[in-house]
């Protein structure tokens, strides 16, 4: 069955809304996070010839269980964007548990309204540092350390 030009099945984990600048980023997140067994939804490679962009939008913010938004210049300059983090982060302010998750990508001065948002940083970071961060951060809950840590007054540091 489709809707809007998709197969409808399952919600999916994330829809990844990005800048089409930005398509090798948001490509690379979404594999990285195929790779760790959740599922995606992305223009790169869910929005066919035909379908219609907007509804095919809106059906991926309404039934995704979360919204990634690969944060850079390119992504706050586009009007397209915009409307897909505020649709998200309206979302998240109506009580969805982290309905919006920024995953910053390149250096950017972060919009007024995403500033208090705990975002994934993977700027200037190895690929396996950045994959590291990305899975953490989607996790649902932080990790701990097994170990007590370090006393950080001790002498010699």
């Amino acid at each position: 069955m489709a809707e809007h030009g998709l197969v409808v099945d399952q919600p999916k984990d994330f829809f990844i809304t990005y800048s089409g600048k930005d398509v090798d980023w948001a490509t690379w997140i979404a594999g990285a996070l195929g790779t760790a067994g959740y599922t995606t939804t992305i223009q790169a490679w869910d929005f066919r010839p035909g379908n219609n962009f907007m509804a095919a939008m809106d059906h991926a913010l309404a039934t995704c269980r979360r919204t990634l938004g690969v944060l850079s210049p390119n992504y706050l300059a586009s009007l397209f964007t915009q409307a897909e983090w505020t649709a998200a982060y309206r979302q998240t302010l109506l009580g969805k548990p982290r309905g919006f998750i920024p995953v910053r990508v390149a250096e950017c001065d972060v919009a007024p309204l995403l500033g208090p948002l705990v975002y994934i940083d993977l700027v200037g970071v190895e690929e396996n540092e950045a994959r590291d961060r990305l899975l953490g951060g989607v996790a649902e809950s932080g990790s701990r350390s097994p170990r007590e840590p370090g006393f950080p007054g001790s002498s010699g540091r």
